[in-house]
């Protein structure tokens, strides 16, 4: 199972769990087995600008039609990450 790091102000939608382990071979796949389970994370694919994704440290520049083309090993991390803008 790939866990996902959910950053923490949607933490209140996963009971406060930092990760949470899902199976999917895509990140399209992982994604939407993560809101079956949290389906109060649904803001991930509703605005999807939102976040910043990572795996194992890299960041995926995808749009989330290219999501679907993301491979996902088992062993895998995925950060998600709300971006913060300042001056």
């Amino acid at each position: 199972m790939a866990t996902i790091i959910i950053p923490f102000p949607f933490r209140k939608h996963t009971d406060n769990q930092r990760e949470v382990s899902v199976t999917g071979d895509t990140l399209a796949k992982n994604l939407e087995n993560l809101l079956a389970l949290h389906s109060g994370l649904q803001v991930i694919h509703d605005q999807p600008g939102l976040l910043s994704i990572f795996i194992n440290g890299k960041s995926i520049n995808a749009t989330t039609t290219e999501w679907k083309e993301v491979a996902v090993a088992q062993s895998d991390e995925i950060t998600l990450i709300i971006p913060i803008a300042g001056g």
